[in-house]
């Protein structure tokens, strides 16, 4: 819930004190029906904590229906300087709020949208295939594209990883909600990047990195990431991340072949160590 109190704005999430005879995980379903006005099943203990003093626990709570109402006491003291909104949260959104205690917005997405990395199947593609148009959008500043007259990028090398032995595509999702993608062609002498996706809303916690951490874990061997030095954020992103997970790294620039009018492509090269 998003609160005003006297003339400070911050969130909470709902929950209050334990009745007599009551458990916590029946204490927080009580909460929630009277600050919200949502029904809702304890889906599982996620942590303990600390709140202003005194433990807590904390509980992901499955409310399928309605939307929240504020209710109870807290709707009695609505005032101008003592205010409660309720409110939903993406896990791209829960860390930007002024959250209480402070800390705790990090510990609860990790536990309620932790990453999750799995290899393709084929129920998966048009889910890649949609990823794929925000990622073509993304690389059209730097590589010059355009839609097609209907408004999608060109498919391009996509097809190739559903259809060819030795080519890979992972998926990357936060909880149930994908947030990106890592197609990966399997060679005799090394494993290759081939393309790298993640979300906007993804990014800048962590999650690339730790998706590519475990795309790189799941190939040990020689390795090869390309990618383009107009992309800076790419290229610093990559630069670091060799640099944690591989060894012996080294780097060229190779051109682009039947595009020499482009850039050259830089390439990092280096060992991923096995288990």
């Amino acid at each position: 819930m998003a609160r005003r109190l006297d003339g400070r704005e911050y969130a909470v999430l709902p929950g209050g004190v334990i009745e007599p005879g009551e458990s916590a995980a029946d204490a927080a379903l009580r909460e929630l029906a009277e600050e919200c006005s949502l029904t809702g099943s304890v889906v599982r203990h996620l942590f303990d904590g600390d709140q202003g003093g005194r433990p807590a626990s904390y509980f992901l709570v499955d409310a399928p229906e309605g939307e929240p109402v504020l209710g109870g006491a807290e709707a009695e003291e609505q005032s101008e300087d003592n205010h409660y909104q309720p409110l939903w949260a993406t896990a791209g959104e829960l860390p930007l709020l002024n959250l209480l205690p402070e800390g705790i917005a990090d510990l609860v997405v990790d536990e309620v949208w932790p990453l999750r990395v799995a290899e393709a199947d084929p129920d998966d593609w048009p889910l890649v295939e949609r990823l794929w148009q925000l990622y073509q959008h993304d690389l059209s500043e730097f590589r010059h594209s355009a839609p097609d007259p209907e408004g999608r990028f060109l498919a391009g090398r996509l097809g190739s990883y559903a259809e060819r032995d030795g080519r890979i595509a992972h998926v990357a999702r936060l909880g149930e909600v994908p947030c990106g993608f890592a197609l990966v062609r399997l060679g005799r002498e090394q494993s290759l990047m081939g393309e790298f996706f993640v979300i906007r809303s993804a990014r800048g916690r962590g999650t690339a990195a730790a998706f590519a951490r475990a795309v790189i874990a799941r190939h040990p061997g020689p390795w090869a990431i390309p990618f383009q030095n107009e992309n800076p954020r790419a290229a610093a992103f990559w630069r670091r991340l060799a640099g944690d997970v591989l060894e012996d790294v080294t780097e060229k620039t190779i051109a682009i072949p039947g595009k020499q009018h482009l850039p050259p492509d830089v390439w990092l090269a280096g060992v991923a160590p096995g288990a």
